[in-house]
């Protein structure tokens, strides 16, 4: 890492807050940022950290100012006071100077046009010309960022491209003018962990190898650690610490900062349940211990039972292409079973097929009841939906934004049991959004209103209304906060222990799959490459 002590300055915040008239959202911070330096901005959603790095290229929202402060860039020895700056000179600063990687780049790429002349448009507002040129660095970027074959990806559009091949284009947009200072706003948050290393390793090597300052933030205050030189941790529009990554690492100080290290899953050190960010700021943690031998011994238990699942010899196939090649396991009652693996593993596409929601091409999936084992079929989904149901990643396009909860949920249960009568149905769902400890007029507002995790919450209880025997959670709480995971994966145990429900847990992230699964399959290219066990 770069010794940022001998590096010149490059930008430097003095007390700024950021709000409305009505509400002040960034509190008056400060902080500095050295030519070559890494400075990793941590927090929960809401603390303020991509508005405080909006602020920098100014890019604020409409309705939201800078309430107070300043921020000073220092180019080429040249000193910018930005609170005075002009339109042009804050054009000039994000063509040129500062560079921005964005957290879903398929919402920042314009779909209709192809990656190579989004690429040369970058090039062309950074000053390249004329278009010769332009095609020949664009071609020259694709290669620096490792997309395979070039020719081809500089004809496609965006759609066409993988996650992490759609990261590696927004990289090279963002660095092919050379900037001075990368913006990197939780980048890799949607990507399986192999994807994420390679794409956070490219951007650090390109900021070293062009000596680019680099602002990367993120809700993942490890992955952060790794990476930076420096760390600055906010929380509710402050920074209530700042130091190096070592010293944030071993020596935290504010309770906020060591209570984002506590409610981190820990399969080798596996508390039940986790901590939450409240929790340890209050000095409220009371979590027991489980071995990895103890959950071990709880994993075989629950194996001497008849299996609740089995999958046999399964394929499936989208036209032509083959994308699960004979899969076959059993599940068995109260047990969580993971699957991990890189993206386009067919992992989701597994959890649809055994949903019901896409037919298999051969093979079989077979429910075990009135003991007997029943074959399930994707034509009577209603009879499949009551005993399999599931929770998507996408909590907010899961819901229907034009319907209350309560008129959502109670379309669900109707449907599920029509016997029912309207006052048992009513109970129902109140019993369950207290259960999903959800406000008291859940039950009359609409999706928009809720946050992240409360949206969550409201399709685990869409969920638990069909009273199912197995859920299907496919990357359920992969953009949430750690408190807020935490918070689900806390309620999810719960649900499994009183209930003894079964569990197909699906992540990119091995440390919750090993903490929550008693066993893990790895998926590689539509087939199990290995069964582990915790």
């Amino acid at each position: 890492m770069p010794t940022s002590q001998k590096m010149p300055k490059w930008l430097e915040i003095e007390g700024l807050s950021i709000g409305n008239a009505q509400k002040e959202i960034v509190k008056n911070i400060s902080l500095r940022l050295q030519s070559g330096e890494r400075l990793g901005l941590v927090g929960e959603s809401g603390s303020g950290k991509s508005l405080t790095a909006l602020s920098i290229a100014g890019l604020l929202p409409r309705g939201l100012k800078v309430l107070s402060g300043d921020i000073h860039v220092f180019l080429n020895n040249k000193h910018l006071q930005l609170s005075s700056a002009t339109e042009s000179t804050w054009l000039d600063l994000r063509r040129r100077h500062i560079g921005f990687v964005f957290q879903e780049p398929m919402s920042a790429l314009n779909p209709v046009i192809t990656c190579g002349e989004q690429l040369m448009e970058n090039l062309e507002m950074g000053g390249l010309n004329p278009v010769k040129s332009r095609k020949e660095q664009a071609m020259m970027w694709m290669n620096e960022v490792d997309l395979p074959n070039p020719e081809r990806m500089f004809r496609a559009y965006p759609h066409e491209l993988s996650g992490g091949q759609r990261q590696r284009l927004m990289i090279a947009m963002a660095m092919c003018n050379r900037p001075q200072l990368l913006i990197a706003d939780e980048p890799t948050t949607a990507l399986d962990v192999t994807v994420r290393d390679k794409v956070l390793d490219l951007m650090l090597r390109l900021c070293e190898k062009y000596g680019t300052s680099l602002l990367l933030i993120s809700h993942d205050l490890r992955m952060v650690a790794e990476r930076c030189d420096r760390i600055a941790v906010m929380q509710h529009g402050e920074i209530v610490e700042q130091n190096t990554a070592k010293e944030i690492t071993q020596n935290p100080i504010h309770p906020y900062t060591k209570a984002l290290w506590e409610c981190r899953p820990d399969p080798h050190n596996r508390r039940v349940p986790l901590p939450t960010v409240a929790d340890v700021m209050q000095g409220e943690v009371k979590a027991e211990y489980q071995t990895l031998e103890e959950w071990n011994e709880i994993a075989q238990l629950l194996k001497v039972n008849q299996p609740l699942l089995k999958v046999d010899d399964l394929h499936f196939s989208y036209g032509k292409t083959p994308i699960l090649k004979g899969l076959s396991f059993e599940l068995f009652p109260g047990e969580s079973l993971g699957f991990v693996g890189p993206s386009g593993c067919g992992k989701s596409t597994l959890s649809r097929v055994i949903a019901g929601l896409e037919p298999y091409t051969h093979g079989s999936v077979s429910f075990f009841e009135n003991n007997d084992f029943f074959q399930l079929n994707h034509q009577h989904p209603k009879w499949s939906g009551a005993r399999i149901q599931m929770i998507f990643q996408d909590a907010m396009a899961a819901l229907n934004p034009h319907l209350s909860i309560g008129k959502m949920l109670l379309e669900v249960r109707r449907h599920f049991f029509p016997l029912e009568n309207s006052r048992e149905s009513n109970a129902k769902v109140l019993d369950v959004l207290a259960e999903m400890q959800l406000p008291e007029d859940a039950f009359d507002r609409y999706p928009h209103s809720f946050s992240g995790g409360q949206r969550q919450r409201i399709c685990i209880a869409r969920a638990l209304l069909v009273e199912p025997q197995i859920l299907i959670c496919d990357e359920s709480v992969a953009a949430l906060d750690v408190s807020v995971q935490a918070h689900i994966l806390n309620l999810l145990h719960r649900i499994r222990e009183n209930s003894g429900m079964s569990f197909l847990f699906i992540s990119h992230d091995p440390n919750v799959v090993s903490y929550f699964c008693h066993r893990t399959l790895h998926m590689h290219e539509g087939k199990f490459v290995e069964d582990r066990a915790y």
